[in-house]
C-alpha cells in the first residue's frame, strides 16, 4: 500500500511531462494569421501545424502509457516504491521513443497523401518538392488569387476600402507566415544536408568495441542519394520563398496605391 501514493505521483509526473512535450514551441514559429476571410488559403499551413502537433502528441501518449505500464510492472516485481519509480522512468522513455516512431510513420503517410492532393491542385511535377514547399505554393497561389479578386471587387464598388484593407491584412500576414515557414524549413534542410555531407566525407563507420570498417558501396550510395534529394528540395524551397516574397511585395505595392486614395469608392 505504501507504494500506491508514490506510484500515483510518478505517473502524474510523467503525464505532466507528456503534456509539456505537446506544448513545445513550433518549429514553424507562432501563427500570426487571423483567419477570417480565406480559410481555404490558410488550410495547407494549418494542416502542417496540426501534423507537427500530432507527432508530439503521439510521443507524449507513448511516454505516458509506457510510464504507467512500467510503474505497474516495477511495483509488482519489487513491491517497492523505488521499483515503481524506476519502472515508470524506463517505461516512459521506451514509450516516448515508440510513440515518436509511430507518429513519424503516420506523418510520412499523411505527407504522401497531401503531396498527391497538392499535385492535382498545382497540375505540375512536384517530384522534388517537400510537403512544406508544396503547401506553401498552394497557399501562395490561393492568397494571390484572392487578393486580385478583392481588388476587382473594390474597383467594382462591391466592397469598401475598409473591406479591402481587412482582406489585405489577412493576405499579408498569411504570405508572411508562409515565408517564415519556408525559411525555417530551409534552415532545417541545410543542417540535414551538412550532416549527410559529413557522413560522405568520413570513409569509415565507427562501431563500439569493433575495428573501424569502410562504409559499403550501398551505404555510400544511400547517403549520396539522400544528400542529392535534400539539395533538390532546398532549391525548390528557395525558389518558392522567392515567389512568395514577390507576391507579397506586389500586393503591398498595389494595396498602397488604393490606401492612398482620399475617399472610399
Amino acid at each position: 500500500m505504501r507504494t500506491r501514493p508514490l506510484l500515483l505521483s510518478s505517473v502524474v509526473l510523467l503525464l505532466s511531462l507528456a503534456l509539456l512535450l505537446t506544448g513545445c514551441a513550433s518549429k514553424y514559429g507562432e501563427q500570426i494569421t487571423k483567419v477570417n476571410y480565406y480559410p481555404q488559403c490558410y488550410q495547407p499551413i494549418g494542416q502542417l501545424r496540426q501534423d507537427e502537433n500530432a507527432v508530439a502528441k503521439s510521443t507524449a501518449a507513448g511516454a505516458a502509457g509506457g510510464a504507467l505500464i512500467g510503474a505497474l510492472i516495477g511495483a509488482v516485481a519489487t513491491g517497492k516504491a523505488e521499483g515503481a519509480l524506476a519502472g515508470a522512468a524506463a517505461g516512459g522513455a521506451a514509450g516516448a521513443i515508440g510513440g515518436n516512431i509511430y507518429g513519424k510513420q503516420q506523418q510520412k503517410k499523411r505527407d504522401a497523401a497531401f503531396l498527391a492532393h497538392y499535385a492535382q491542385q498545382l497540375d505540375e511535377d512536384i517530384a522534388t518538392m517537400t510537403r512544406v514547399t508544396a503547401a506553401a505554393k498552394v497557399a501562395t497561389n490561393c492568397y494571390n488569387a484572392e487578393f486580385k479578386r478583392a481588388v476587382a471587387d473594390y474597383k467594382a464598388r462591391r466592397i469598401t476600402k475598409q473591406d479591402l484593407t481587412d482582406r489585405y491584412e489577412e493576405i499579408r500576414t498569411g504570405l508572411q507566415e508562409v515565408s517564415y515557414i519556408l525559411t525555417a524549413s530551409y534552415d532545417t534542410m541545410t543542417q540535414k544536408d551538412k550532416e549527410y555531407q559529413a557522413a560522405l566525407a568520413d570513409d569509415y563507420i565507427k562501431a563500439p568495441a569493433k575495428p573501424r570498417k569502410r562504409a559499403s558501396k550501398a551505404q555510400t550510395q544511400t547517403i549520396s542519394y539522400k544528400s542529392s534529394q535534400y539539395k533538390a528540395g532546398q532549391q525548390d524551397m528557395l525558389d518558392q520563398k522567392g515567389d512568395t516574397d514577390s507576391v507579397l511585395e506586389l500586393a503591398a505595392a498595389e494595396f498602397a496605391s488604393y490606401a492612398g486614395e482620399s475617399t472610399a469608392l
